[in-house]
């Protein structure tokens, strides 16, 4: 079988060639101007595929990061309001030892005692309704604004029993809030609890002019219930905090592998879209000599 060749084929010939010349040489431009080893998904299937696993990943690791913040806030928050309903139920205390001092106590002091009391229960109830984002820490997942109510002198829970959590991690949720129930120990009807047992030592102080035998212990139990209440807090905000090292550890993990996938290396990709240039310029240069030759050429 005897091949021909001819001008057009060896034209068609010298013009693939350039195109392929040229169409590495774009590539490798492309790549040099976007950064990126893959522009399309033909560029490298299995690493497009990884590609996209890894931006997936990044994104649920910023959703963790966003709900371990948040979390962060409303624990921070939920702890400084312990520290200061504790130190006024310490006020409390201290006051109730006083007035069960009956050697230096007398119907008018414990008056005054009584209404520093009443006074120290009014400002535990705005601590009680701290809010984070307009939502009572301590009220559940209730819609309204406030977890205790004033109603008629009583103090009474308007919150639920449900709990807010947050998604911190893969299969790793964290209940960050508390109700009125858990840190006041006081139920929806208001009979109990930190407020009613103020209430009660401020009756005992108008009305005998000393506080019930049982004042003092009733009130250290108050505030082992709040410290236990904030210490349960205190370890879901440390599981919080672990969660975000462990997040920013992930991230730059994450990106790390992303990069590995995606981005080129600037030295090699340079060196590369250069030689491509020489051989593309090379290929030019040569098709355009050959192309110049005639029959007269060879008939000399």
């Amino acid at each position: 079988m005897t091949i021909r060749v001819t001008v057009g084929s060896a034209s068609a010939a010298s013009l693939a060639g350039l195109q392929a010349s040229s169409n590495t040489l774009a590539s490798w431009q492309q790549k040099l101007s976007t950064g990126q080893q893959i522009s399309q998904p033909s560029d490298d299937p299995a690493g497009t595929v990884r590609a996209l696993e890894l931006r997936g990943d990044l994104k649920r690791n910023a959703q963790y990061a966003r709900n371990a913040s948040d979390a962060s806030a409303w624990l921070s928050v939920a702890d400084t309001a312990y520290g200061q309903i504790t130190d006024l139920v310490q006020k409390v205390r201290t006051l109730t030892v006083q007035a069960a001092n009956t050697g230096a106590s007398t119907g008018q002091s414990a008056s005054a005692i009584a209404d520093q009391i009443k006074a120290l229960k009014e400002a535990i109830l705005k601590l009680s309704n701290t809010t984070y984002n307009n939502r009572p820490i301590f009220g559940g997942t209730t819609a309204g604004g406030v977890a205790f109510q004033d109603v008629g002198g009583t103090v009474k829970y308007v919150g639920d029993t449900g709990s807010v959590t947050r998604s911190i991690g893969d299969k790793n949720d964290v209940t960050i809030s508390q109700t009125g129930t858990q840190a006041f120990g006081t139920p929806a009807d208001g009979s109990t609890g930190l407020f009613s047992l103020l209430d009660g030592i401020v009756n005992d102080l108008t009305t005998s002019g000393a506080p019930s035998s049982t004042a003092l212990s009733d009130i250290d139990k108050s505030i082992n219930d709040l410290t236990s209440a904030r210490a349960a807090s205190g370890a879901a905000l440390a599981r919080v905090q672990s969660a975000q090292a462990t997040q920013a550890t992930n991230k730059v993990t994450i990106q790390s592998n992303l990069s590995d996938v995606q981005d080129i290396d600037l030295a090699e990709v340079a060196i590369q879209m250069n030689t491509a240039q020489v051989v593309y310029q090379a290929s030019l240069q040569t098709t355009a000599n050959i192309r110049q030759l005639s029959l007269l050429n060879f008939l000399k």
